[in-house]
């Protein structure tokens, strides 16, 4: 890599850089923090927040997979369909008679199905050349209905270590699905950071063309990234029906959008090549407590569910004006 590529690579991936919204966020999170405290003072207690850390990691999670096909100047609409079908398929195998099925089997199930779709997702969008948003449109309906189909009665779940692994706490305060988070964060960024395929990631991203000359193998990395996507959301679907101890067809009904706005929040840009998985830790933690202190303050959940839409809409306005600078500043 040249001295040129690697500046852009490091200013691409630094969350400081002048062109980065982590800054901002970080502020905004700190007034919002305020004002949910002074409206209502639960919003701070420790109980609270543990509650707000548990929701907000499984999306979190999963916006940590979406980025990678984000980077790539890709969409994945399908996670949470993914998710729902990586729940429901959990669910079932702890419904089967009296067959005991041992935890790890039912863990890499879930992640296996979430893998097997980011694949066809990524077969679709690098072989056959279906637009990405058409493909992941597509795969959400046809999977969204199979959890429909076999998720119409739900599915309990009794077995206590599953269920552990969405509820349980470790030294008393800190939730396992944060532990989790952190890790999948600190994996990715790794990836992301200092591996070949993460440079070629941002570089799909950041100019087609360009890459192509320099050898990068386009259709592999895309695919990639897809699978990524996919695994990310199969753990999703593992951790909510976990975390409720049952599954549904509706599970992950809605949630490609609230995972799409923590990317395009947390700077990840819709054009491809720009993005630092600093700013989706910011994002997720002001989304999750958006919701949080809504609820508190007792505003009705159709407003939240507005308001949420409204952010992700300035979020993707705030992101097509930094394209469009930065568009003006080559010409």
């Amino acid at each position: 890599m040249n001295d040129q590529k690697r500046n852009d690579f490091l200013n691409a991936i630094n969350p400081f850089n002048k062109n980065s919204m982590t800054p901002t966020l970080l502020i905004v999170y700190a007034l919002m923090i305020l004002i949910f405290s002074l409206i209502n003072p639960l919003f701070i207690s420790l109980a609270n927040i543990k509650s707000i850390v548990a929701n907000l990691t499984i999306s979190g999670i999963m916006a940590v997979g979406l980025t990678t096909v984000i980077l790539t100047g890709n969409f994945d609409i399908s996670v949470g369909s993914i998710l729902g079908v990586s729940a429901i398929v959990c669910a079932k195998l702890y419904n089967i008679g009296d067959t005991y099925i041992p935890l790890p089997v039912v863990i890499l199930a879930g992640i296996a199905v979430g893998a097997a779709i980011g694949a066809i997702n990524g077969f679709l969008v690098t072989v056959v050349g279906i637009n990405s948003i058409i493909t992941t449109l597509g795969t959400l309906a046809v999977f969204r209905g199979l959890a429909y189909l076999y998720g119409t009665e739900t599915a309990q779940i009794y077995y206590k270590p599953y269920v552990f692994m969405g509820r349980g706490y470790v030294f008393k305060h800190v939730p396992l699905t944060l532990i989790y988070f952190i890790v999948i964060l600190v994996l990715m960024y790794v990836v992301l950071r200092f591996t070949k395929f993460g440079r070629n990631v941002y570089q799909v991203g950041a100019n087609l063309q360009a890459a192509r000359l320099a050898g990068v193998s386009i259709k592999k990395t895309t695919f990639y990234t897809f699978i990524i996507s996919g695994i990310t959301a199969g753990i999703g679907g593992i951790l909510l029906s976990s975390q409720l101890s049952f599954a549904q067809g509706v599970f992950g009904l809605g949630y490609e959008f609230k995972i799409l706005a923590i990317c395009v929040l947390g700077g990840i840009s819709l054009a491809g090549g720009r993005g630092t998985l600093v700013g989706i830790i910011v994002a997720t933690f002001i989304l999750g407590s958006i919701s949080n202190g809504l609820a508190l303050s007792k505003v009705p959940i159709e407003w939240r569910d507005a308001f949420e839409g409204i952010i992700l809409i300035i979020a993707i306005m705030v992101d097509s004006i930094r394209i469009s600078r930065r568009a003006l500043l080559r010409a």
